[in-house]
């Protein structure tokens, strides 16, 4: 039997659903019809605005979702999963993968609004990138991000990533109007540095906020002081974004309330 040639990348991205990707507290996991249920909650049509699909509506939107996705031989899309808990909190993927070029892009991203500022943008962006510049040896890991997506771009900005410029006009969005693309890269050479940034972010503890005890001003009025508590980093996922604690948080002292 004789086997028609393939590109590596067709190749790769097919066979590649199996990788496994786990630290800081969260699991990539292959994307599969199982997660369904979990991510059509979490997903409304006003976080979805930038994304390049039409929004899954209800579970059977999502359904539809994770099979168009995982048919396309091109995308390498995961459930990303707080590891302590099993709770599924969003989706990524890599897509258009080329060993022969060495190159992969990252995006079909979208997490829980629970767990906006807190890690696990930052891990989740850690396992992949160390995954494809580590494992797969290549030399360039794109983004596309649409120009009006002002959260994913402060992310992008702040992950280090270069930002290469815009492309005009470049897709049409779901709601029919054109989208223009701003793209960034990050390069094998670039990669040590990026990963110091993201480790700094992952592993050193955080000052957040916490309100203290109720006390009644001389107005007779009641006055909460704001106190300072240091989190430990990854444990309950505390916020990556100092002052904005969110998400589950399961091991914090006794006097965090959140």
């Amino acid at each position: 039997m004789v086997l028609a040639a393939t590109p590596a990348c067709v190749l790769i991205c097919a066979v590649q659903h199996d990788v496994h990707l786990e630290g800081h507290g969260f699991r990539l996991e292959p994307l599969a019809v199982a997660h369904a249920g979990a991510l059509a909650q979490i997903v409304d049509p006003t976080m979805w605005a930038g994304m390049s699909t039409t929004l899954p509506e209800g579970e059977v939107g999502m359904v539809n979702f994770i099979e168009d996705t995982r048919a396309t031989r091109a995308l390498t899309a995961f459930a990303v999963v707080d590891a302590g808990s099993g709770v599924v909190v969003g989706s990524t993927a890599f897509r258009d993968l080329s060993l022969d070029d060495r190159r992969v892009e990252i995006g079909r991203t979208f997490y829980a609004r629970s767990t906006w500022g807190s890690l696990v943008n930052p891990v989740s962006k850690w396992l992949l990138l160390r995954h494809a510049f580590e494992s797969w040896d290549v030399h360039r890991v794109g983004f596309r991000v649409d120009a009006r997506n002002a959260r994913s771009l402060a992310a992008m900005r702040r992950l280090g990533a270069y930002e290469e410029g815009v492309m005009r006009g470049h897709r049409t969005a779901p709601d029919g109007t054109r989208a223009d693309s701003v793209c960034f890269s990050i390069l094998a050479h670039e990669w040590a540095g990026v990963e110091l940034g993201l480790l700094a972010r992952i592993t050193s503890p955080r000052i957040v906020p916490v309100l203290g005890p109720v006390e009644m001003s001389a107005a007779g009025e009641p006055v909460t002081t704001p106190l300072l508590s240091v989190v430990p980093p990854v444990a309950g996922h505390v916020a990556d974004v100092p002052g904005q604690p969110v998400g589950p948080v399961t091991a914090l002292p006794p006097a965090v309330a959140l």
